[in-house]
């Protein structure tokens, strides 16, 4: 095909990344565009992956009009539910193109064809474990059922610590204050923050309590440790016994790290990929296959 390329994309919940590469796999340029959660806000990602996709091939020097000889693999969060996925790609205009789950594109990778688990933690979270042949999963439900030690659950969490410390229910701490202080000490003003927030928006409070605990806050101690105490109960179930290369991936994850007990500790390996490069992976075989 002439001018053939390759488009990949990463999307999530609290942003976007996408990579064009030409046929050889150069890269050609690289474009970041707003949150993309197909499930959560259909219209948002779709407007925001389709302006990375146009920033992605100005960033390459080409028209979008090329996009008729590229090859794409788009990795989103929630693509897997209902038909998020067809309706996103409908649209697009590539020569082929395929609409998948970001799960898939982060495995594809971050383990490629090797045994490991992986514990995506990012504004959402997921995790994997593959061995032997086997491969198990947990998690990437979304904030309301699931989104385990994410950064929008430990968002959540904190907010909500906040209000039953406000309440008088549970001890408060200098972190609570400071969060009921955001909205000025009106305990209405943040339920209704809460009633309309995004899983982004609870994601922002997370890296207070990172360094909130290490200042010696109570509050923020105790919901991080709840938080380990649940990612090593995961882990230590998809794992059945096996005790693989372990990848915390996402900006969430590499802050777990210091927090696990040496079982988890001691495996932590470094990822020679991501969701982005697993998506161009995945879009040079679609190709490859055709």
């Amino acid at each position: 095909m002439k001018d053939l390329h390759f488009l990949a994309l990463d999307g999530g919940g609290t942003g976007c990344r996408a990579m064009l590469c030409a046929a050889d796999g150069r890269e050609l340029g690289r474009a970041i565009g707003g949150g993309a959660n197909l499930t959560s806000d259909f219209k948002t990602a779709h407007d925001n992956i389709h302006a990375a996709i146009g920033d992605v091939y100005r960033a390459a020097g080409l028209p979008q009009s090329a996009m008729s000889a590229g090859i794409a693999v788009l990795g989103v969060a929630g693509a897997e539910i209902g038909n998020a996925a067809t309706r996103l790609q409908d649209g697009l205009g590539f020569a082929e193109s395929l609409v998948i789950s970001d799960r898939k594109t982060t495995i594809a990778g971050v383990l490629g064809k090797r045994d490991g688990t992986l514990a995506q933690i990012g504004t959402g979270s997921f995790f994997v474990s593959r061995h032997g042949g086997v491969t198990r999963h947990a998690g990437g439900w979304g904030l309301v059922l699931g989104d385990e030690c994410s950064g929008a659950w430990l968002g959540r969490e904190l907010l909500r610590a906040t209000l039953r410390a406000h309440d008088g229910v549970d001890a408060g701490s200098p972190l609570t204050e400071t969060v009921m202080n955001d909205f000025d000490g009106d305990a209405n003003r943040l339920v209704l923050f809460a009633r309309d927030a995004s899983a982004a928006n609870f994601a922002a409070y997370a890296p207070r309590l990172f360094s909130s605990k290490d200042a010696g806050d109570d509050v923020a101690g105790a919901l991080l440790q709840s938080a380990v105490h649940d990612l090593e109960r995961i882990l230590t179930v998809i794992e059945s016994g096996s005790l693989p290369p372990l990848y915390l991936c996402g900006g969430i994850g590499e802050r777990y790290a210091e927090l696990l007990g040496n079982t988890f500790r001691g495996r932590i390996a470094k990822p020679q990929g991501d969701g982005l490069s697993g998506a161009l992976s995945m879009a040079m075989e679609l190709h490859a296959d055709r």
